[in-house]
């Protein structure tokens, strides 16, 4: 009996999981951590064919998600994140971050101007009705703590 009621969940859960980032909606926005948006900017190679389509969805998941909710900590959730990185991911970040740090910067400052590259992507999230007066610093404050870097 026990195993009628955990096969249907565990295909519920899959399902759900498999929800592509860009179908984002406000609800699931709320359950998502700094950690998992991340995860999206480690999840593909950007030379890798759709690269770009990746890029802008990842990139866009971010920016959503710290004009939705930032961390309190952003500085130590982004620090910890990184620190639990593999060698590998570590290798893909360097060569994904700076796209995807670029994209979202545009999209804090014009989103309206990347809407042709977010309905490619398959983005539906309206940015332009977004407050993105934060995002900038924020995504300037990861891109300090992942490299030591801004802008």
């Amino acid at each position: 009996m026990r195993n009628w009621i955990t096969l249907p969940l565990c295909l519920l859960l899959a399902g759900c999981s498999a929800v592509a980032p860009a179908q984002s909606t406000a609800p699931q926005q709320t359950t998502q951590t700094l950690a998992t948006v991340l995860d999206s900017c480690i999840a593909f190679e950007a030379d890798s064919a759709g690269g770009s389509l990746k890029i802008t969805v990842a990139a866009s998941d971010l920016v959503v998600f710290l004009a939705e909710e930032p961390p309190a900590d952003l500085p130590g959730e982004t620090q910890a994140w990184q620190q639990d990185l593999s060698a590998d991911e570590q290798q893909t970040l360097d060569a994904n971050w700076p796209a995807v740090y670029r994209f979202a910067q545009d999209l804090c400052a014009d989103p309206a101007a990347q809407q042709e590259q977010l309905d490619t992507a398959g983005v539906t999230t309206d940015l332009t009705a977004l407050d993105l007066a934060g995002v900038p610093q924020a995504l300037d404050t990861i891109d300090q703590t992942l490299y030591g870097t801004q802008g």
